[in-house]
């Protein structure tokens, strides 16, 4: 008897989606005006406080810099915690919302209109903790934004870095589980850039800094919605 071999058939090309998962991007979205926890940092839709015990812990006295604060409820939380926050964000209207946001609560936070990689303001070898929740996917070159990091943070001390997952950026916003567009995608979907765990670990390992938290996080759904790393500074 003859095997029989089908023949193979090109699959058609994948279709393209200008945006990401509007439903999730949209309500999660650290710029969008909403209530947020100011006990514990919430890296991702439905990553709760366990995770901020697991990679951030203790804050007090610790010096913190927090990269695209968008409406400020990372600084303000940490600074609640007995942080010493330095926050910064591109956009004014987000560092007035978060400046608002501090006052509100009482506690000091110093807050700068820059960019994650523009940090010049920053003395070297100061930070303990740089965390960015999110605001990184509007950036391209993780590699400038850590070498800027790694002059500003201390021998031994951590960056925490969350981002939407891939999967959750290529996915259709209609159907989560069916990809639409290419992981290896060169431009932003929509405003944001996809960066896989392997370009966060590269960027990391390039700029000096090993990492040691590496987790990929669902949301009630089979996506993974949120990449998150955990970076320590090496070097004297």
């Amino acid at each position: 008897m003859r095997a029989v071999i089908a023949a193979e058939s090109t699959p058609p090309p994948l279709p393209t989606s200008p945006r990401p998962t509007v439903s999730i991007m949209s309500s999660y979205d650290p710029r969008t005006p909403t209530q947020r926890p100011l006990d514990y940092v919430e890296f991702g839709p439905g990553l709760v406080d366990d995770v901020d015990r697991r990679v951030i812990g203790d804050t007090r006295r610790r010096k913190v810099l927090d990269l695209g604060c968008g409406a400020g409820h990372t600084a303000v939380g940490l600074a609640r915690r007995g942080a010493r926050v330095i926050a910064t964000d591109s956009d004014a209207e987000q560092v007035a919302a978060a400046r608002r946001l501090a006052a509100e609560h009482d506690v000091a936070v110093e807050f700068h209109e820059a960019g994650p990689a523009e940090l010049a303001f920053v003395r070297a070898d100061q930070i303990d903790l740089a965390v960015s929740v999110w605001a990184l996917s509007l950036v391209e070159d993780l590699d400038r934004v850590f070498r800027q990091v790694h002059r500003c943070v201390r021998a031994g001390g951590h960056v925490v870095v969350s981002l939407p997952h891939p999967a959750l950026l290529t996915a259709d916003p209609g159907d989560p589980t069916r990809v639409v567009q290419s992981w290896k995608t060169t431009g932003p979907i929509g405003e944001r850039h996809v960066h896989t765990a392997e370009d966060l670990v590269t960027a990391f390992t390039r700029t000096n800094f090993a990492v040691d938290v590496l987790l990929e996080r669902h949301h009630g759904g089979p996506t993974p919605v949120t990449l998150l790393a955990r970076a320590r500074r090496l070097g004297a």
